[in-house]
């Protein structure tokens, strides 16, 4: 495997980790969620979908990324 393909991999998951991290936090603290319960958002961040449960996460709740609204 390349070097580049490497790297690439590499930033990938660290940028998975550290907005998975952001997003566990926010569902911890959060009173209520989409669909009512927690658990299996905390599933879909971090097993079901390791790159995509994140950004589906932040897809229904926006509040994170814009706090003001």
């Amino acid at each position: 495997m390349e070097p580049e393909w490497i790297l690439r991999l590499v930033l990938l998951g660290m940028t998975h980790w550290i907005l998975a991290g952001i997003l566990l936090q926010d569902l911890a603290n959060r009173q209520k969620v989409f669909g009512g319960r927690k658990s299996p958002w905390a599933v879909i961040i971090l097993l079901l979908m390791p790159c995509f449960g994140s950004f589906l996460y932040l897809l229904f709740h926006p509040q994170i990324i814009n706090p003001d609204k």
